[in-house]
């Protein structure tokens, strides 16, 4: 490739970098820190009822997926014991955070028995009959008469519920499946509704939760095989909060907070400067050793790593705007074990152009013939640690998903510098009439 190309290639790429790192920081668009970075809230739940672990990791899941539906960044939610603790990075205020978890309240199913405008359940308190309850709508509107629960949340297949646009009618409804050991429960309670019975004289069926009736959808056919669809005219945002409601109800077990603990900022900024310390002394004595022992093409080392480190910060910032992880102490740890794979790329190619120096060839013959001999031993090295990163990402939750993801994420950026930057960089250098009689690598060029 002739040099005029190779210096068009380059130029390109650096311009490239340095324009998607002035934007973010134009936008003031960065990487939104973890927890144990910028502070936030710790919020320890525990069951309500007697729970099992299988129920526990259960609720954990479920817990972790609404949050993250919510739209908080990398939320760690993890078993202890027989508590479940949630870290909320970002989340100043305590009863922002009791809110944000208060997504365990079991759903329970029961038939409508009449509705009245303008009463609160505690004016209704005396009147009800024996079995019987006053809950409120979600509008605040009306209270409304309920009979017993003839089921709960448990009959939804877990994490099945959809908000959809009916292709006929062009109107939002909710879309769950049933579970094939519950459906009995459902379709006894969809038959009773649907015949007008004493029971369930509405034909309405009230979908609880926290005392308040989410929904109360009327019965239009006596028994269901798969499926439920509930229509109605709902806006966008009401039948996303009703499917959330819906998975809700999946939860096996009631939890409540037993303690809430807030993590100082100011903790949070301590360990972000230690890192960067600890990372800035590393970096500092492994570049002075470099230079000292690749002389004048170490150069290439240095602006190689500032070019990585700029593509790594923009991509950083895009992953916490796209996405809801954040950077915390692990993901910073992934980083740093990246800069040591990154490094490596280097160490590789220049030992094998130090090997073609040493057999007799020119520095301007032997930059091309290096990176051609090396690119796929970087190449494999990096693919391993990416589809290690993956691996572990896929497995893994809380903060060593943190870890995998940016270790991969910089992996994959180390392939991209060094075919756009440390290819062309090197092949142009080793080209420059100074290397071909200069010092070059600590060996004398050939001439």
């Amino acid at each position: 490739m002739s040099s005029r190309r190779l210096r068009w290639s380059l130029f390109v790429f650096v311009i490239a970098v340095a324009t998607l790192l002035g934007v973010n920081l134009g936008t003031g668009n960065q990487p939104i820190l973890g927890l144990d970075l910028q502070g936030g809230v710790s919020v320890i739940l525990q069951s309500t009822d007697e729970a099992s672990a299988d129920d526990l990791l259960v609720v954990q899941d479920l817990i972790r997926d609404e949050l993250e539906t919510l739209g908080i960044a990398e939320p760690d939610v993890r078993v202890e014991g027989t508590n479940i603790v949630v870290d909320l990075p970002g989340v100043k205020d305590q009863e922002e955070a009791l809110e944000a978890v208060d997504v365990a309240g079991i759903v329970t199913l029961r038939p409508v028995l009449a509705c009245q405008a303008g009463v609160t359940p505690a004016d209704l308190g005396d009147q009800l009959p024996e079995g019987t309850g006053a809950f409120i709508t979600a509008d605040g509107l009306q209270t409304c008469i309920l009979g017993p629960s003839g089921g709960s949340g448990e009959v939804f297949e877990r994490g099945s519920a959809q908000a959809q646009i009916n292709q006929l009618t062009n109107q939002w409804i909710v879309s769950v499946d049933l579970r094939s050991d519950s459906q009995q429960v459902w379709n006894a309670l969809a038959a009773e509704c649907y015949s007008a019975t004493e029971s369930c004289p509405t034909r309405q069926l009230a979908i609880v939760l926290d005392n308040i009736i989410q929904s109360a959808p009327t019965v239009n056919q006596p028994s269901f095989s798969t499926g439920v669809e509930i229509s109605g005219a709902f806006t966008e945002d009401e039948v996303r909060s009703l499917a959330r409601v819906l998975n809700r109800g999946a939860f096996p077990v009631g939890v409540e907070a037993q303690r809430v603990e807030t993590v100082s900022a100011t903790a949070g900024a301590d360990s972000l400067r230690a890192v960067f310390i600890a990372g800035a002394v590393g970096l500092v004595a492994m570049l002075l050793f470099l230079v000292a022992y690749y002389r004048s093409i170490a150069l290439i080392i240095v602006t190689g790593l500032a070019v990585w480190g700029s593509l790594v910060f923009s991509l950083a910032a895009l992953v916490s705007q796209w996405t809801n992880y954040a950077l915390s102490l692990a993901g910073i740890t992934g980083i740093i074990v990246a800069i040591g794979v990154t490094v490596d790329s280097y160490l590789v190619l220049f030992e094998r152009l130090k090997d073609e120096v040493r057999a007799g060839r020119s520095p301007r013959n032997s930059g091309p013939r290096s990176f051609a001999s090396t690119w796929r031993t970087i190449v494999s090295a990096d693919l391993v640690s990416i589809f290690a990163s993956s691996i572990l990402f896929w497995l893994s939750v809380g903060s060593v998903k943190g870890f995998a993801l940016y270790l991969g994420l910089t992996t994959l950026c180390d392939l991209v510098v060094c075919w756009f930057f440390t290819k062309p960089a090197t092949i142009l250098f080793t080209r420059r009439l100074a290397v071909e009689h200069g010092n070059i690598l600590g060996l004398r060029g050939a001439k």
